[in-house]
């Protein structure tokens, strides 16, 4: 049983996670979209098996060193949605290529023409998305640039053009008017976009983007033919409070173990912001009632407790991290429970993996 776990114990309800898997493949299925959910946030490659095996045409991953995991776990059809730079970075790329279908980001000419010539060198093939800006201001090209860099994906060797990607970052934490306003505005640019390269005749075969945050008004504007959005399926707290994403249910808990209520109106669990990520707010306690967490220490959780909380070192709380994407890589292993009894225990295997 999930009781018997030793603590701090981070798990996932696999009734809720199908639930939310389902729900997010229902709604690109109804729409006439691949899904390509992002595992920036899961990091496990059992937790990818089970995305595609709930209809996921492949993932989505943030580094190479995360995609060499995955590869190296069976999940083999990849994008780095992000741009892969320098010699280092690149030869690794290559050498994945040898095992896994990958398709990258790009932005640059410069970048473009490396990955071209490595990719050329080793025998391999690598396929690119070109990166258009749509309002978040990080990483992409103007939509009058993406004509340029896509014919010349076109033309170099080791490398194919898939289409274009526009991911819409900066509207996730909006209010609903606002996210819906500012959604059909990135989904505008991506259009403008793909004008852009059917003039220069050249037809994107796929256009990628969307996150968990606003996948359900992303993929009903039209522009996507593909959707990234995937640390949905766990369903933080963020998710639900903030980003107010509809549907799902809560997926991902930490149980801590309750081991001091010396002070009068506190009590301490032995989980702290070493367990749990908190830049984006702290954990919200699921059970028991009557304990509410005031703030995190490295390695404690600082619990305010009203009368009715009649708790004892010993006790298990159970709590909602507040961000999956900041805890899930504290851990090293991720237990996957159903109706309280631990079925299965999946290796977080992609942990720090940053390069």
């Amino acid at each position: 049983p999930v009781t018997a776990l030793d603590t701090p114990a981070l798990w996932v309800d696999l009734d809720a996670l199908e639930h939310n898997i389902a729900t997010m493949a229902g709604v690109c299925a109804e729409r006439g979209i691949d899904w390509r959910p992002h595992v920036k946030a899961s990091k496990s490659p059992d937790l990818a098996k089970k995305l595609i095996a709930g209809g996921a045409c492949g993932i989505t991953c943030a580094k190479v060193s995360e995609a060499e995991v995955m590869a190296d776990g069976g999940v083999t059809n990849i994008l780095i949605a992000n741009e892969i730079v320098g010699p280092t970075k690149i030869e690794r790329l290559v050498a994945l290529a040898d095992r896994a279908t990958l398709c990258v980001a790009v932005d640059d000419e410069r970048n473009l023409r490396e990955i071209s010539a490595a990719a050329a060198r080793a025998g391999v093939h690598i396929d690119v998305l070109v990166d258009i800006n749509v309002g978040a201001n990080r990483c992409g090209v103007t939509p009058s640039k993406a004509p340029e860099l896509a014919e010349l994906a076109q033309e170099l060797p080791g490398i194919g053009l898939r289409g274009l990607m526009g991911y819409e970052g900066h509207v996730m934490g909006m209010n609903p008017e606002d996210k819906e306003a500012e959604s059909a505005r990135a989904a505008d640019t991506l259009r403008e976009a793909i004008a852009n390269l059917r003039a220069a005749g050249i037809e994107p075969r796929v256009v990628s983007g969307g996150g968990t945050g606003n996948y359900w008004i992303a993929s009903a504007l039209g522009a996507l033919t593909e959707l990234q959005a995937g640390g949905g399926v766990l369903l933080d707290q963020s998710y639900n409070d903030q980003m107010k994403v509809p549907g799902h249910r809560h997926a991902l808990f930490l149980t801590a173990q309750i081991v001091s209520t010396a002070v009068e109106g506190r009590a301490i669990a032995d989980a702290g912001w070493k367990s749990t990520g908190m830049h984006t707010g702290i954990p919200k306690v699921v059970e028991p009632a009557g304990l509410e967490v005031l703030k995190l220490n490295a390695e404690h959780t600082i619990l305010s407790r009203d009368a009715a909380a009649a708790v004892e070192p010993g006790d298990r709380v159970t709590m909602i991290p507040h961000y999956s994407d900041s805890t899930m890589l504290l851990h090293r292993q991720l237990f996957a429970v159903r109706a309280g009894v631990v079925e299965d225990v999946w290796p977080i295997a992609a942990a720090g993996m940053l390069q």
